[in-house]
């Protein structure tokens, strides 16, 4: 007997589509929980939320409790502008160039 798994996924406005979204599974520092969309940097396999001076290289595809060690982060794609969150003090478009270089590119919601 064939078993199926079915998923109830909701569009919450991230992908903008147009070209396809890759991912890859890195580690994280126990200790803080993320939203789907935050700004990552990825330093020797290890994922931090992008801080203001730093240079982000990726996008995280799953909220992420206090407790995960690990993470997937959209490494391509097209996004929202809008959905991706940036650091207190942050935004998108300080990144959006460094971004464009590693196959993350934006589009508005409007």
């Amino acid at each position: 007997m064939a078993m199926r798994e079915t998923t109830k996924m909701e569009y919450d406005g991230l992908l903008a589509g147009g070209i396809t979204a890759f991912t890859k599974n890195v580690a994280i520092t126990a200790g803080t929980a993320m939203k789907r969309g935050t700004l990552m940097t990825v330093t020797d396999g290890t994922a931090a939320a992008t801080a203001k001076s730093g240079a982000a290289d990726s996008i995280l595809a799953n909220d992420v409790d206090d407790k995960a060690t690990a993470a997937t982060v959209y490494i391509t794609g097209r996004f929202h502008r809008e959905k991706v969150i940036a650091a207190e003090g942050d935004t998108v478009d300080a990144h959006e160039e460094e971004l464009r270089g590693k196959g993350i590119l934006f589009a508005a919601l409007k």
